[in-house]
């Protein structure tokens, strides 16, 4: 199992469209740059892959999102204007990726969730 690093994953919640927090620890987080050089300029295509080892994931793709590291910050769910000022103030405060796709690999020697983030 390899683990470079913890996670702190926001799962949307349905009811209320707020976030609950999770952390999770022993993850591994693998974050790719890449880019070419064409006639209109620079273009990147850079890539983050987070591998779960445990019940801890995110479960809502292009909803769910994460922080690397240990993240505190609590989003006010009680009305969609909190909700709201919470996001702002999350995005002006935090790096975090949204989850984009899921893959299930919990079975085997090695099991574990893939999940690809942007």
């Amino acid at each position: 199992m390899l683990a470079n690093s913890d996670c702190t994953v926001y799962l949307f919640d349905k009811q209320t469209e707020g976030f609950v927090r999770k952390y999770a620890e022993k993850v591994y987080w693998c974050e790719n740059k890449s880019g070419s050089i064409m006639k209109s300029g620079m273009q990147t295509s850079d890539s983050t892959r987070v591998y779960f080892y445990d019940d801890n994931v995110p479960k809502t793709p292009a909803k769910d999102m994460l922080v690397r590291g240990k993240c505190e910050f609590e989003f006010d769910n009680q009305t969609p204007q909190s909700i709201s000022e919470s996001m702002k103030m999350f995005r002006a405060e935090y790096d975090f990726v949204t989850v984009m796709s899921i893959d299930d690999y919990m079975f085997g020697g090695l099991p574990h969730m893939e999940v690809s983030v942007k």
